[in-house]
């Protein structure tokens, strides 16, 4: 454990030293009102980051120094292996002051004039058609408008942003849901494995109430929400809709289908709202793209002669590297893109430091290869997720080295709900660290993979919107093992049903070390299953169910079906009999050997539960034999005055913690002044 964090940090410092050298080489500057005809010295400094890019292709490094302003990124900025830095030089694209250097996505919209009357008859509201705006694109010069897909979850489309703020496609209702309880034809089979079943063709419902009778369905109208669990949402068009009998039909699948074949959802009322509706088009803020015509109708929520209106326009990544190697890029705002902000493909000792990125209509960063960081970021406003990373190779067990460390991760997933989790980590041997993370739809945190380590980061206010969902999740992958959760702060998660720290469908092998877990949804820990995993000294307040820990692989874990888990099969692809893997995870290797479909091995020692009104929920047949438990004691809140402040809602004391870990023979404390964001350098 000591090792790999020396790892990590030798890293991080080799990446600094690399920044440091750079000053060395030789530098091109960049300046709103320069000109791409210039030599790029201070003095005569080019007009875009592409042509600069270019002037130092093959130069092996160099610093790339980008002056204040908006600099409209048309195409993306795209970087081949030929730009590589070295070792000692790194090529360095920065921003002269911190976060001054917009690569922007988007163009700005002008020209607006009152909507006629004609145009404003289908609105419902009779205030709308006295603030609506309207601009023709097509003058001025905006090239076709993307189609919006019939099934997506973020769609890659323009979006509106006014100011630095996305606004609002119309959609009714304005705030949270409406609800719908009959399906009509779910479109798939009866359940085949676990939650999956065959989805024939899209599904129809009886819609609540008469309110699309004012809606144009020639227009197109998309619907959001949870069309069958509330873990996987979706947006499909409307394909017809009967006035006279409510039944709405979709053009499209969904993956689950119509509503919830499982006995205990008989009476489930299933949550979405329409979306992309012309008529709806009723508070400040709201705006609707007419895809056919290139018009923008927009309610602009202030003046508009004090704050552009930018329409985004940038389907690629805002700036991308392909097999680049000895690469910084620093100091700069990337926003306004449907695409990514920043992408790093295949590549090696690359970092990002520093850098805003917002408004996005995918994820903010996605990053592919070895020893790649993500330092001191925020990312917010993202249409999908904050940051990808994929890192190391799991068959050899060899280690990426990747590391996402003190960003700031928020309001993420604006468009796809369960894609906006704050970060996700696949391969092996990478490092999320010391990251702040709140406001999301989803969890915070989705792992797979080998070997990572997850520690110091707080998370707060997130599962806005799901179900059955992990804070910090990870599942159905016998072969993910090693992985350490240690040190983290979870506290005021938003759903009652989410789950602070999730090992979901048999997942097994990972070690859950000194977290702690305030107010943390419904369970502290969900082991669905799993096996071989530790949780030492963790600490739970607050909560209604402590510890969860089933015995769903009886019914749940099959070995010859394409749409199981396969989990024994995740297993062989990776070779999990080699020398190699037997070594480092001897348990694995001898799965197949002790009982498989039960949760064995797991071991849970020196867990403090406060205030848990359930402290241990064990279900599904476990025997508390299959358990190593021991030494978890179990209090009430009133035995610890002043472990809450004062307020409403009252906050956790974490100063005063230690005073509970004294109590337990063998505790490891926790170094509650190392959790959160890094200080400033």
């Amino acid at each position: 454990m000591l090792r790999r964090e020396k790892g990590f940090l030798a890293c991080a410092l080799a990446c600094f030293i690399q920044g440091a050298q750079s000053v060395a080489a030789r530098d091109v500057y960049v300046a709103r009102g320069g000109d791409d005809a210039n030599t790029g010295e201070r003095e005569r400094p080019l007009a875009t980051v592409e042509k600069a890019v270019e002037t130092l292709r093959g130069a092996g490094g160099g610093t790339i120094w980008v002056g204040p302003g908006e600099y409209y990124v048309k195409d993306g900025i795209t970087l081949d292996a030929a730009c590589s830095g070295a070792s000692e030089r790194p090529l360095v694209i920065r921003g002269m002051e911190p976060g001054k250097a917009r690569l922007s996505g988007a163009r700005t919209v002008s020209g607006f004039r009152a909507v006629s009357d004609d145009e404003a008859k289908p609105l419902i509201s009779a205030e709308a058609k006295r603030h609506v705006v309207v601009a023709d694109l097509k003058s001025q010069g905006f090239p076709p408008l993307a189609q919006l897909p019939a099934c997506y979850r973020s769609h890659g489309c323009e979006e509106v942003v006014f100011g630095d703020v996305p606004m609002q496609s119309a959609r009714w209702p304005n705030e949270g849901f409406t609800t719908f309880t009959e399906v009509i034809d779910s479109g798939a089979s009866p359940i085949t494995h676990w939650d999956i079943r065959t989805v024939y063709r899209p599904g129809a419902f009886k819609f609540p109430g008469d309110r699309p009778r004012q809606w144009d369905f020639g227009r197109g109208i998309w619907l959001q929400g949870f069309w069958c669990y509330k873990y996987w949402d979706s947006v499909l068009k409307a394909a017809t809709y009967n006035p006279d009998s409510g039944e709405l039909r979709f053009a499209a699948k969904d993956a689950f289908g119509i509503g919830s074949p499982r006995a205990w959802d008989k009476n489930a009322k299933y949550p979405f709202y329409a979306l992309h509706v012309f008529e709806e088009l009723d508070s400040p803020g709201e705006y609707y793209l007419d895809r056919q015509n290139n018009l923008l109708f927009f309610w602009p929520p202030s003046d508009l002669a004090k704050t552009p209106v930018r329409l985004t326009l940038c389907a690629k990544p805002l700036l991308q590297a392909r097999g680049v190697t000895n690469l910084v890029v620093r100091d700069l705002t990337l926003e306004n893109g449907r695409g990514a902000g920043l992408v790093m493909s295949e590549c090696g000792y690359c970092r990002a430091e520093g850098c805003l990125i917002r408004n996005m209509g995918q994820r903010g960063i996605e990053l592919s290869g070895s020893h790649l960081a993500v330092l001191r970021c925020e990312i917010a406003q993202t249409g999908a997720g904050g940051i990808g990373v994929t890192g190391g190779d799991r068959k050899s067990l060899t280690p990426g080295e990747c590391s996402v460390v003190s960003c700031h991760i928020h309001h993420t997933g604006r468009l796809d709900w369960d894609g906006g989790r704050a970060i996700f980590l696949n391969g092996c041997g990478n490092r999320v660290a010391n990251n702040l993370i709140h406001d999301g739809p989803s969890g915070a945190i989705r792992y797979g993979g080998n070997d990572h380590l997850i520690e110091f980061n707080e998370i707060y206010a997130m599962c806005g919107l799901y179900e059955d969902v992990g804070v910090i999740y990870t599942g159905r992958d016998w072969s993910s093992q090693g992985n350490i959760v240690r040190w983290n702060y979870i506290h005021d998660i938003l759903s009652k049903d989410a789950q602070a720290l999730y090992l979901d469908d048999c997942d097994s092998g990972d070690t859950l070390i000194g977290n702690i877990i305030f107010k943390g949804g419904k369970h502290g820990v969900m082991l669905g299953g799993g096996r071989d995993n530790t949780f030492v000294g963790n600490v739970f307040i607050d909560m209604p169910i402590g510890i969860h820990v089933d015995a769903r692989g009886p019914h749940a874990i099959v070995f010859n079906r394409e749409d199981s888990w396969n989990l024994l099969a995740k297993c062989e692809k990776l070779d999990y009999l080699s020398p190699l893997w037997t070594k480092r995870y001897p348990r694995l290797a001898k799965t197949m050997a002790e009982d498989p479909l039960q949760p064995l091995g797991n071991v849970l020692h020196e867990n403090i539960l406060i205030g848990c009104k359930t402290p241990f929920e064990l279900r599904d047949g476990t025997d508390k034999k299959w358990l190593d438990r021991a030494n978890n004691p179990q209090w009430e809140l009133a035995d610890f005055p002043g472990l809450l402040g004062e307020g409403t809602p009252a906050k956790l004391d974490l100063s005063r913690l230690p005073a509970l870990w004294q109590k337990v023979p063998n505790f490891a404390p926790i170094p509650v002044e190392k959790i959160g964001l890094l200080p400033a350098p």
